[in-house]
């Protein structure tokens, strides 16, 4: 049961993957162009990648580990590429590094390396933060459902507020509840995540994703 609720991930990722390509001419010309690519990546990663690693029986920890560097690395250089005030870039840089030096860290021991991703899902948040203010005291105020950073910002919100505690928690999962549970809490906010990431590409307008 749990493999077909990761798998659903895997559609998940795939779906979304498609509409952001069919939608691309929207975002061509944005900062927002190189997410086509990271989605096709996450879905190589997770589904085929995955799934050789799980038929030859070899560990994937390292390789969803080197995942989670690599994605905030992606959000963090984004981030970087629309924030426009000075202050915010220097956080953006600072944050950045503070993750590398900290992600190193935390990989060399194995019982550590959740809390990677809690931190680099708590210097997301506040990226988010940033990119939300900006947002709301801008020209795009009344347009905001059109803006697709609007909406990756609104996903990467979401998911990520919810999967701090989650993973904090998790080494408890197995006593508090079952692995199905589990499993679904976690599809579900991937659903989340993915569910606006197909508005955003799906209501997205050109002259609103100019840079």
């Amino acid at each position: 049961m749990n493999n077909l609720y990761l798998y659903t991930i895997d559609l998940l990722e795939f779906i979304t993957a498609i509409v952001a390509l069919i939608h691309y001419k929207k975002y061509a010309h944005s900062t927002e162009r190189y997410f086509l690519h990271f989605l096709w990546f996450t879905f190589l990663v997770d589904s085929i990648l995955g799934a050789l690693l799980s038929y030859f029986k070899i560990d994937n920890t390292w390789v969803y580990y080197s995942y989670t560097g690599i994605s905030f690395l992606f959000f963090y250089r984004w981030y970087y590429s629309i924030l426009i005030h000075n202050m915010y870039k220097k956080i953006t840089i600072a944050l950045s590094a503070v993750f590398v030096i900290l992600y190193i860290l935390n990989g060399l021991y194995t019982e550590y390396q959740e809390y990677s991703f809690v931190i680099g899902a708590s210097f997301l948040l506040i990226l988010a933060v940033f990119h939300l203010h900006q947002l709301f005291n801008s020209s795009y105020t009344l347009k905001i459902k059109y803006k697709l950073s609007f909406w990756i910002t609104t996903a990467l919100v979401l998911f990520n507020i919810s999967m701090i505690p989650f993973m904090l928690l998790s080494k408890y999962f197995n006593v508090l509840i079952n692995n199905s549970a589990f499993t679904i809490i976690l599809v579900f906010l991937n659903m989340v995540l993915y569910g606006c990431y197909i508005i955003g590409f799906t209501w997205t307008k050109k002259k609103y994703n100019h840079f």
